[in-house]
């Protein structure tokens, strides 16, 4: 049937229902998927982070805990949603999801957000600076486990979205997106400074697994 109909169009005609069939399924691709694939980032960016987390903790050799809980003090419990132990520094890692573009600076006790969803579009608000939780979570810990404050990391890490202009001059904390974290912590790792033995690193490993209360959960 087929070959008896393509004999009977010329050339030109099924030139345009090959193309025309293309473009309408690309139509479709992008007017089905590409909404849920938002949709499924949005609701589970945890899980979405987490997998390119684990393919650069893989392609390295690295160590990786996920969803550290750590006493802060009697009363308090504070997270860190992945600890990645690398070569030369130890990677505490907070994951967040801004539906919209965060500037301002490292020191500020609140970033300014702009809003790119629905009717809020372009409006401007205030949110948290993801920062400060950091910096207490990056201070404590190396006040519990006694290792030395400048072999930590603190990286706010955000979906790809999310554009981010934040003033700073810290060589130890930042806020990056997901596409551009593995180039990040390569940059890091490429410092001029000693990598941390193997010895003491499975020290460092089981003290944090120590540490960690999820699992007492």
């Amino acid at each position: 049937m087929f070959l008896v109909l393509t004999n009977t169009l010329s050339k030109e005609w099924i030139i345009f229902i090959i193309v025309g069939s293309v473009v309408v399924a690309t139509i479709l691709f992008l007017l089905i998927y590409l909404p849920i694939k938002s949709h499924y980032i949005t609701n589970k960016f945890h899980e979405h982070y987490y997998r390119k987390i684990a393919k650069i903790v893989k392609n390295n050799d690295y160590y990786l805990i996920n969803n550290f809980l750590f006493r802060v003090d009697e009363s308090n419990v504070a997270k860190v949603d992945h600890v990645i132990f690398a070569e030369k520094y130890i990677y505490l890692i907070n994951d967040y999801y801004y539906e919209g573009d965060v500037t301002g600076k490292i020191d500020d006790k609140s970033l300014i957000f702009y809003s790119f969803k629905g009717k809020d579009k372009g409006k401007k608000y205030y949110t948290d600076n993801p920062f400060i939780a950091s910096e207490k979570s990056l201070t404590r810990l190396s006040a519990i486990t006694g290792i030395d404050k400048n072999m930590f990391i603190g990286i706010v890490l955000v979906n790809d979205s999310c554009n981010n202009d934040i003033q700073t001059s810290s060589n130890q904390y930042y806020i990056i997106r997901r596409k551009r974290l593995a180039a990040l912590i390569k940059a890091i790792e490429s410092r001029d400074v000693a990598r941390i033995n193997a010895e003491q690193l499975d020290k460092v490993v089981k003290c944090f697994d120590k540490l960690n209360r999820r699992k007492r959960k």
